[in-house]
């Protein structure tokens, strides 16, 4: 239900084509795609690119379950192999269908996997990544935009904003569009990307683990190298706690200025 309610959002797709829809992906050109399934025997498979900034804000926070808020193995540590599209070029008629896909291989049991994938012809290596994907593309510094993108977030707003209330409507499609364009165009790329992605996720559902286990349980929670990819932003990161701490603050003033009303 709530993957529908999301893709009922999208432009070009709405209420009434929701239910065709067979997949959908956040991309690397800032714009949802999502896989709708032929109308009719005789036609294919259409993708809707839906620019991030069309979705209305308000649908963000019911959309995710909180469990992938307070999830910090976004990279899948513990899989032979991962497939993904973070870290593999992206062109700007690329789609979720189609573009190459970045392949982690982390053992020997991963490795048997994928060779016996390319030997069988299911998938063809483009290129040699190299180990940690250092021979892969990179272009960009994450470090500048990635706090901008945690304070835009809705969740983060939420936890320190007190006067905070998502819109229900995204921007048109137009500007949507040209927002889209003018970003990727000045994006990290490649593995830059997929760092700048991580990072961001971390940072974001650090805050909510804080706010929702309290300063120590999250410490535990949070694994470790989660917490060394976040020590670049600390600094941004202290200032974002103390917003959220003020409006719990306030927030617990308020309810307990309520409770004694009430009596």
């Amino acid at each position: 239900q709530r993957a529908r309610a999301f893709v009922a959002t999208l432009p070009g797709i709405g209420d009434e084509r929701a239910d065709d829809v067979e997949a959908y992906e956040f991309m690397a050109d800032f714009r949802v795609h999502a896989r709708l399934a032929p109308a009719t025997p005789m036609q294919t498979a259409q993708t809707v690119k839906a620019a991030y900034m069309t979705l209305p804000p308000s649908i963000g926070i019911p959309s995710i379950a909180e469990s992938c808020f307070g999830c910090f193995d976004y990279t899948n540590g513990l899989a032979d192999l991962v497939v993904g599209y973070m870290g593999a070029p992206f062109g700007e008629q690329d789609e979720m269908a189609t573009a190459p896909l970045m392949v982690t291989v982390r053992n020997a049991r991963g490795r048997a996997m994928l060779d016996r994938a390319v030997e069988r012809g299911r998938v063809e290596i483009v290129r040699d990544g190299g180990h940690g994907g250092a021979a892969l593309p990179a272009t960009g510094d994450r470090r500048a935009i990635t706090m901008q993108t945690v304070a835009r977030d809705s969740m983060v707003r939420k936890l320190t904003e007190a006067d905070y209330v998502p819109a229900e409507r995204g921007v048109p499609a137009w500007l949507g569009d040209l927002l889209a364009w003018i970003i990727c165009k000045t994006l990290p790329k490649g593995i830059e990307f997929a760092r700048y992605s991580i990072d961001y996720h971390y940072l974001r559902n650090a805050l909510f683990v804080e706010r929702k286990l309290g300063k120590d349980r999250a410490e535990q929670h949070i694994p470790r190298y989660a917490k060394a990819l976040m020590a670049a932003y600390e600094e941004d990161m202290q200032e974002k706690r103390r917003q959220a701490a003020a409006m719990l603050a306030a927030q617990n003033a308020n309810n307990g200025a309520n409770g004694q009303e009430a009596e």
